[in-house]
């Protein structure tokens, strides 16, 4: 408890000297120089013997990484925008409590139906949790689809979050959605760009993509820029929550074949039938999903055990079967 407080205040003031120190500073290389080791620096002592196969590992690494890009982004590029320390801050908080108007939210249905999407989702999270806990540790694409399943699920809480955020606020504001229905992708751009991990999508997008967009004149160079620095985090996931060095490169290898995949879509003006589009883009995400996935899958039961979904033990929520075969 008393580290976490440390590395609150620590991070607290990296913001203040960001915007009060070095983003008045007129050279912008010695502006990201100073930016960029101040946050690798403390992003390095806070995931720090963090303990492995937890949620809490990955969650930390991953808010480690997005505050140094809103950070960077910001002492960086908006020096010549009127920003003030409370803008400046709100920036950062909103990786923490991502609240957006409603007008402007994705995937926002009406209240009743969004309780029963949550009820759905929990049932099957732990539907699959329990099937997963007793089966032998494997890659395969059954258990990858399992695995991708059980993401897609445990949206459920940030789904409850929403609904509370919305009743509160007079359904005035929301929260950004985590997913929106990622399956239904007719293509890499929509999966990674409309539908999957809003969140995460919404800072890289504007502290990489647009920045580098700008800079470059290039879309293209903006997209790679992007799924590098994504590939890079996810390698960092690896190594602190896994310790798995040798899953570092495949798990950097499937961001930056996303990332030239999605370019090519770009470039690429052949038009498929929706169905088609929709074949091609889930066989290419199962096909290179062990690439990132295998740690995760390999760790298998430790990582399961250690995570368990929210009320998974509760007595009163009823609970599928269980079949007696493994995938």
């Amino acid at each position: 408890m008393a580290s976490s407080l440390f590395f609150l205040i620590c991070w607290f003031a990296c913001i203040l000297i960001c915007y009060y120190v070095i983003r008045p500073i007129s050279n912008g290389f010695i502006r990201f120089v100073l930016t960029f080791f101040s946050c690798a620096f403390l992003s390095y002592i806070t995931c720090q013997n963090l303990p492995q196969f937890h949620a809490v590992t990955i969650l930390t690494v991953a808010v480690c990484w997005l505050m140094s890009m809103r950070l960077i982004a910001m002492t960086l590029f908006s020096r010549k925008t009127s920003l003030t320390f409370r803008s400046f801050l709100l920036k950062i908080l909103w990786i923490y409590f991502p609240l957006v108007p409603k007008e402007k939210a994705t995937n926002q249905w009406p209240i009743i139906f969004s309780i029963v999407l949550i009820v759905v989702k929990l049932l099957v999270n732990h539907w699959i949790y329990r099937w997963s806990i007793v089966c032998e540790l494997g890659v395969n694409y059954a258990r990858i689809f399992m695995f991708y399943l059980s993401i897609m699920t445990i949206s459920y809480i940030f789904d409850t979050e929403m609904i509370v955020v919305r009743i509160f606020t007079r359904d005035k504001y929301t929260l950004e959605s985590f997913t929106n229905f990622p399956i239904f992708s007719l293509s890499l751009q929509e999966f990674w760009g409309r539908r999957y991990n809003r969140i995460v999508h919404t800072v890289l997008k504007e502290s990489v993509f647009e920045p580098i967009r700008v800079e470059f004149s290039s879309s293209t160079v903006g997209a790679l820029a992007t799924f590098i620095i994504s590939g890079l985090l996810h390698v960092h996931v690896c190594l602190v929550a896994f310790d798995d060095s040798l899953s570092s490169f495949p798990t950097f290898i499937f961001f930056f074949l996303h990332g030239i995949a999605c370019c090519l879509e770009t470039t690429v003006k052949i038009k498929f039938p929706e169905h088609i589009r929709w074949i091609i883009t889930q066989t290419f995400l199962l096909i290179t999903s062990p690439l990132m996935l295998r740690p995760f899958i390999e760790k298998g039961s430790p990582f399961l055990m250690l995570n368990p979904p929210p009320l998974i033990s509760a007595e009163w929520i009823p609970k599928l079967s269980v079949p007696d075969f493994c995938p």
